[in-house]
């Protein structure tokens, strides 16, 4: 068997009690932790209440737009006000995809975006991976863009 007092022969019979206690409560400590996890089930990830998640998986609630908050009927996959991709499926079905990309980098060449190195990046990510033959096109507007403040929002939105 192993012995300790051969391996840490510095040591004394008190230091290696005392080690051994702390590293017996450290996994007794470890062991309760995750029996708490376990016996407490899995957890939900969204943050509301029972109420609104039966309110975002009825068919009949209201579809508010995510970038201008306009109000949308259920079935709709773009929003009337801004042209948004709103619906659940859209960007998961081909020929809608084509608008939503659409829309997306229109809102880059526009300028109506936060202006931040990860969306510029984003965007110039975007446009080479999609768009290839019309990149250069499409970068040249975008970089054009760059410099002018982005419009100012309506005060009502």
């Amino acid at each position: 068997m192993f012995d300790l007092r051969n391996r840490f022969s510095a040591a004394t019979d008190g230091e290696i009690m005392l080690g051994l206690v702390v590293l017996l409560a450290l996994v007794f400590y470890a062991l309760v932790l995750f029996l708490k996890r376990v016996s407490a089930g899995p957890r939900s990830p969204e943050p509301w209440d029972a109420e609104v998640a039966a309110k975002l998986e009825d068919s009949t609630t209201t579809v508010l737009c995510h970038r201008c908050l306009v109000p949308n009927d259920p079935g709709a996959d773009f929003c009337e006000q801004c042209g948004a991709a709103i619906g659940q499926y859209t960007n998961y079905l081909p020929f809608p995809y084509l608008f939503s990309m659409g829309h997306t980098l229109r809102l880059g060449t526009a300028g109506e975006y936060k202006r931040t190195p990860v969306t510029i990046l984003g965007y110039i990510l975007l446009a080479l991976e999609e768009y290839l033959i019309f990149a250069p096109v499409y970068l040249y507007q975008l970089f054009r863009k760059l410099p002018q403040k982005p419009p100012p929002k309506p005060a009502n939105a």
